[in-house]
């Protein structure tokens, strides 16, 4: 109660939503001058990126660029802040005193570590990939084991 205020609470609140606004519509924009020919049906899961581009006639470099500017900014950004938090928590635990209060404390850790590697690590390889080594074979198993997994 000393550090968030209701009205920083309330600002952070708005800046993700406003930035998580902002970033999908120009995509979105983006997305939508795209042009197809040929086949229209995605072999896919889900209508995703990859394929979704390697059905289209137009030209995705800048989809692909805008893509890695998101990875980068908004994907990579946030993994570091949650590692930074958790060297803090990993720093904490082990200056607990007691070894049974270490012990639960990183079982709760491992299992949330597990649970962020499986998201990041699957957004990274779907999102994060250069557009001439993206493989629909390995797009689509990723989306699956991150579909299934989390």
């Amino acid at each position: 109660a000393a550090v968030m205020k209701w009205q920083l609470c309330t600002q952070l609140l708005v800046a993700a939503w406003v930035i998580g606004f902002t970033l999908s519509s120009s995509r979105l924009v983006l997305l939508s001058k795209l042009t197809f020919c040929g086949p229209n049906k995605i072999h896919h899961f889900f209508c995703d990126n990859s394929p979704l581009f390697q059905l289209s006639c137009s030209d995705t470099s800048l989809l692909w660029k805008a893509d890695s500017l998101f990875i980068s900014c908004v994907v990579l950004g946030s993994l570091c802040l949650v590692l930074v938090s958790y060297m803090c928590i990993f720093h904490c635990i082990l200056h607990m005193p007691s070894a049974s209060g270490r012990k639960k404390a990183f079982a709760v850790c491992s299992s949330h570590l597990v649970t962020l590697a499986i998201a990041y690590g699957s957004c990274i390889v779907l999102y994060a990939q250069p557009s001439e080594d993206v493989s629909l074979e390995t797009n689509r198993t990723v989306a699956l084991v991150n579909t299934v997994l989390y």
